[in-house]
């Protein structure tokens, strides 16, 4: 080793010791750094009083509800939909099928858009003469069905997109129709569309 270094490293393990020195000792000081009292005088005794309630109780919310925002559709897709289908709804080539011109996401066939939002997909599907074998994550059990409906309506109006918004009636109603299932294939939603 260096001479150099010899000596920065001995310069630091005495800065180290000096604080631990000093730490150790301001740990005997009496509390508040008064010498004249000791820790178990009245200025340190102070007891504070609480009742204690009977029975269960709860903490009221931090924020009222009313103050909590709602998100909006685009946000709502870049954090549920860009990672796998892209920001320009383009998706990834080979692994993520696109939204924009996709006719499962512009058909009139909204419950089947639905089924797959809420459930997820999964096999291959042919969008646009391409075929995705990658999974489609359920979204169901993380966004509520008025959040669904603003993504898809987003989805089916966004980019080339111009199909009619979807209600979050009809994601209650799938959830209605097909229970605690997994997920969908295609063909069990009536089969490829392109």
């Amino acid at each position: 080793m260096k001479i150099e270094t010899v000596m920065k490293i001995k310069i630091v393990l005495v800065v180290a010791a000096i604080v631990c020195v000093a730490a150790c000792e301001r740990n005997q000081q009496p509390i508040g750094g008064i010498a004249s009292k000791s820790a178990t005088s009245a200025l340190f005794t102070e007891k504070a009083s609480a009742s204690i309630p009977e029975g269960v109780s709860y903490v009221a919310a931090v924020m009222p509800s009313e103050v909590v925002q709602e998100l909006d559709a685009a946000t709502l897709y870049q954090q549920t939909c860009a990672a796998c289908h892209q920001a320009n709804g383009q998706g990834i080539p080979a692994a993520f099928p696109p939204l924009d011109n996709s006719p499962y996401v512009t058909s009139d066939n909204v419950e089947r858009l639905a089924a797959i939002i809420v459930y997820g997909l999964q096999g291959p599907i042919v969008v646009n003469g391409q075929t995705y074998t990658s999974v489609m994550a359920p979204l169901g059990a993380q966004r509520n069905d008025a959040e669904l409906a603003k993504i898809a309506t987003y989805i089916r109006s966004s980019w080339s997109n111009q199909a009619a918004a979807v209600d979050a009636a009809v994601f209650a109603a799938v959830r209605e129709k097909y229970g605690s299932r997994g997920m969908f294939t295609i063909e069990e939603l009536g089969g490829n569309e392109s």
